[in-house]
């Protein structure tokens, strides 16, 4: 069942960035009623401060991997996945959470990507 009209033109002129990811989603085939496995980015610049917000994100039922700096730059990062249907409510909300997640380690919220699944 592909997305339904109803979400398509609620997500359509929405400005809100998680809005036009889950839009660009369902232009590109996304079955937005079925569950996909969301990638949650964030950086930092400290080993420390990515393994503290890792072991937060995985009490919070996210599987989570941590990734060493690379070709000289400076951020190390994290990426927590979970599998979920892309509600835009739940996202935003996700989002919020994880914007305050990031300030409170001293890190940054980067977003989040999804392959398309249908």
């Amino acid at each position: 069942m592909p997305t339904s009209p109803a979400l398509l033109a609620r997500l359509k002129n929405n400005d809100d960035p998680d809005a036009q990811v889950l839009f660009r989603m369902a232009e590109l085939g996304a079955d937005l009623s079925l569950p996909h496995l969301p990638e949650f980015t964030f950086e930092a610049q400290a080993q420390p401060v990515v393994m503290a917000l890792a072991k937060e994100l995985a009490g919070l039922h996210f599987d989570v991997q941590v990734f060493a700096p690379e070709h000289g730059e400076p951020s190390w990062q994290v990426v927590a996945s979970r599998r979920m249907v892309l509600d835009l409510d739940a996202v935003i909300e996700l989002s919020a959470k994880f914007e305050t997640l990031a300030h409170s380690h001293g890190a940054s919220y980067d977003g989040w990507g999804a392959s398309v699944e249908s």
